[in-house]
């Protein structure tokens, strides 16, 4: 991304958000753009500061047309299913997350004012499972992941002299959620799931 086209929000945008300062009101919703941690770090070096992560299922291995978005002359979404496994997902967003706090100390920001909005579907049932489950425990608090160790060993190799900072990188990388149901989905199925959620 050209310097010319980083883009950081001034102080007039910034809001209170689930605990957090959001430095703008501007982001990017959950698709095959937020699924990989280079796109979610360009999209906020252009400005995006809520970045909804691309929606994860228990399903995360069936065969579904590639890519997922067909855009020939218009465009359309041809699967229901996110393209890598749970534990690809949280780790590139877990990546995502250290790359950005970094990336913001070494442009000076005291904060990212950033929020990941963690996307999960499409039953109650595969949101109970244990893997589902794992997904959303290890994006609430990441502490104990490996890659999130790892990011944060690689950034201590690189940038030795930065230890207080990096100690200092929180590992809550989700703190809200949106739910994601397929088209007719009962109303009373949406209230189980977000009770649960909740």
């Amino acid at each position: 991304i050209p310097r010319s086209n980083l883009a950081v929000p001034g102080p007039r945008l910034a809001t209170p958000m689930f605990g957090r300062t959001l430095a703008a009101p501007l982001g990017v919703a959950a698709g095959p753009h937020t699924q990989l941690a280079q796109n979610i770090v360009a999209s906020w070096l252009a400005g995006a500061r809520f970045i909804e992560l691309k929606t994860v299922q228990i399903l995360d291995e069936i065969e579904v047309s590639r890519p997922c978005i067909d855009a020939h002359d218009e465009g359309y979404n041809c699967e229901w299913s996110q393209e890598l496994k749970l534990e690809q997902s949280a780790d590139e967003y877990i990546k995502a997350w250290v790359l950005i706090h970094a990336l913001a100390h070494r442009m000076g920001l005291k904060d990212p004012g950033t929020h990941f909005a963690m996307s999960v579907g499409y039953d109650l049932k595969g949101i109970q499972s244990k893997k589902i489950d794992t997904f959303i425990e290890g994006l609430k608090d990441a502490s104990k992941t490996r890659i999130f160790r790892e990011c944060k060993k690689t950034l201590l190799a690189l940038f030795p002299g930065e230890s207080a900072f990096i100690r200092t990188i929180s590992p809550r990388i989700c703190t809200s959620v949106t739910l994601s149901t397929l088209h007719g989905c009962p109303p009373d199925e949406i209230e189980r799931i977000a009770s649960y959620l909740i």
